[in-house]
């Protein structure tokens, strides 16, 4: 029989854990005391981002729909940069990447029912960018099993041709 020492166990452990057996040294666990933040990304590419003065995003799901504005001529340095809201109002974080893209994160109390968005805005000419619309499919991930809930997400992006999903 070949011996690996030291370095074998550990990577022996490292496999256990990764295949999903680790060890349980008790019954049933409490979830963690952690609040989950869902969450809406809207990606604006860079060539949209680029003429993009103002935009308005409408959230609908399950009958009710939440409206909020994004001012993209505001300077938006790379990190979140918070934009005032009424407590318990979507919250909205844009960050303007190196590329020119912005990712608008919405935080909002979604599920996975499907999610309609719909954007419309102006240029920095002060023309209609149009109204577009997408309906997306929202997935919740379960970090600490299905009894204790976890973060609901989707992703939206919106191009020169309009909104799409993804």
């Amino acid at each position: 029989m070949r011996r690996f020492g030291s370095v074998g166990r550990v990577c022996s452990v490292i496999v256990l854990l990764a295949a999903g057996t680790p060890p349980s040294c008790s019954g049933p666990s409490a979830c963690p005391a952690v609040g989950y933040i869902s969450m809406v990304t809207l990606h604006i590419t860079p060539e949209r981002a680029a003429t993009l003065a103002k935009l308005d995003i409408e959230l609908c799901q399950d009958g009710a729909c939440h409206s909020l504005a994004v001012d993209a001529t505001a300077p938006l340095t790379p990190g979140p940069v918070p934009l005032p809201t009424p407590p318990g109002a979507p919250r909205a974080e844009p960050l303007r990447a190196a590329d020119g893209s912005i990712d608008v994160r919405i935080e909002i109390g979604v599920n996975d029912d499907p999610l309609d968005v719909t954007t419309s805005g102006t240029n920095t000419s002060g023309w209609s960018i149009g109204t577009s619309h997408a309906r997306l499919n929202p997935t919740t991930t379960y970090p600490d099993g299905r009894g204790c809930g976890g973060p609901t997400n989707a992703v939206a992006t919106l191009d020169r041709l309009g909104l799409r999903a993804g």
